[in-house]
């Protein structure tokens, strides 16, 4: 009896951890086009590209292709009239609502009678680990879920960088342009003019149009920040990504010790004194051997459209001043917020094969330390994610807190389509 039981356990417990390292050799861009900015907001319409069966199916389909014929006839009415305001183009990109519900009940539909199709979920969509926060729903509701995500990032891009309106954080994320100036008005008549006769001839996929115009529009804005220093691996972070194999990470009691930013509001200092500080503080946790790598984090955020990184500013500072190797340093030079600081952390750890089963130690100053403990910021975190990036387990001190990463944090969110 004992002995079945030992190999009952024993099976159990080979089962979690195979299915624990499935999920730490992630590939996340298995499937890749020539756009990181689109591949990394929109996996799946760059999955659908790239499988010709797929991708074949969804051209040929009569009733995305009543859409599709249907969208460009109204783009193409309104690009020759040139009115005082972009309110009558720009819309005619966007899915409405009952476009949405045609489009995701559609797909379902082919979903459920094509197996290839079915196959492409299971062997390209579900493992990427871009949609994770749906792993729990059927095919066709991951396959729904995810399209519906990327269209509601496509009207956000269209709305915020084609119309002007406020996106949620209007000061650091908004349009570059004035939206009523005659400059930027012709700019986009002309760029959806090109589209339109030149690009979008090369496919006749349903949110082709949508899509290519959203990029467009990142792109003219200079709002290419989820596309700058990738891949990390082999860019700022590959010194550590060549050393990790060596790390032994049970003699520590965090993986990682992420020190988060404080960007300074001006366009002439690299560093804020908060920022300084954060620093300081990180780099005494990590000369007490707390963990054997220190991860910085804060991207171009702030202020509006800055010239610095805050992260590669933070790394210069650490092995000018203060000395640690570049293969103990990792940096995220995405993080705008302190929810994606969390967040992104988790995957630059999966990315550089590093246990996520063990906690982080997040350090700051005490004022947001006090924040990034508080229930505020967790339900900060379930509305604008869905989910949890880490879970909070003790606070050390007034500037340092344990988190457990989440595999949620793989999740792509292209509503914030500058670090996704």
């Amino acid at each position: 009896m004992n002995r079945i039981l030992f190999i009952t356990m024993a099976f159990v417990f080979m089962s979690l951890q195979a299915q624990k390292n499935k999920q730490f050799d992630i590939n996340f861009m298995a499937t890749s086009s020539n756009s990181v900015v689109q591949d990394k907001n929109f996996y799946l319409l760059t999955a659908i590209q790239k499988n010709a069966e797929v991708r074949k199916l969804l051209e040929d389909d009569l009733v995305l292709k009543l859409f599709y014929d249907r969208q460009q006839k109204d783009i193409e009415g309104h690009i020759n009239i040139l009115k005082d305001s972009l309110k009558s183009l720009v819309p005619t990109y966007k899915f409405k609502d009952e476009d949405l519900k045609i489009i995701s009940s559609r797909l379902g539909l082919l979903l459920q009678k094509y197996p290839f199709f079915q196959n492409f979920v299971d062997d390209n969509i579900r493992p990427s680990g871009n949609y994770e926060n749906f792993k729990n729903d059927s095919d066709v509701e991951l396959l729904i879920k995810a399209w519906e995500l990327c269209a509601r990032g496509m009207n956000q891009i269209i709305e915020v960088y084609g119309l002007g309106k406020a996106s949620q954080y209007a000061e650091i994320d908004s349009v570059s342009y004035d939206v009523k100036s005659t400059d930027y008005k012709r700019a986009v008549f002309m760029w959806s003019d090109f589209l339109q006769h030149k690009k979008l001839k090369e496919s006749s996929l349903f949110f082709q149009p949508a899509l290519d115009f959203s990029l467009s529009l990142l792109y003219l804005n200079h709002r290419d920040e989820a596309a700058r220093y990738e891949p990390l691996a082999e860019n700022e972070n590959q010194k550590v990504a060549g050393h990790v194999i060596n790390i032994d990470f049970d003699k520590y009691d965090y993986t990682c010790i992420v020190v988060l930013g404080n960007g300074p509001e001006n366009y002439y200092d690299r560093l804020s004194a908060l920022g300084k500080l954060n620093l300081q503080l990180g780099v005494l946790e990590y000369q007490a051997k707390k963990a054997p790598l220190i991860m910085l984090s804060g991207g171009h955020a702030h202020p509006f459209r800055p010239r610095f990184c805050e992260a590669i500013e933070m790394k210069k500072e650490l092995m000018e001043v203060y000395k640690i190797p570049e293969e103990n340093i990792l940096i995220d030079p995405h993080a705008r917020h302190t929810t994606t600081n969390l967040r992104n952390a988790t995957r630059i750890l999966v990315r550089n094969k590093i246990p996520i089963s063990k906690p982080l130690l997040v350090v700051t100053n005490s004022s947001h330390s006090s924040y990034l403990g508080n229930k505020s910021f967790a339900a900060r975190c379930m509305s604008e994610f869905g989910y949890l990036p880490a879970i909070q387990l003790k606070r050390l001190s007034n500037t340092t807190i344990e988190f457990l990463p989440k595999i949620e944090s793989l999740h792509q969110n292209p509503i914030d389509p500058l670090d996704p």
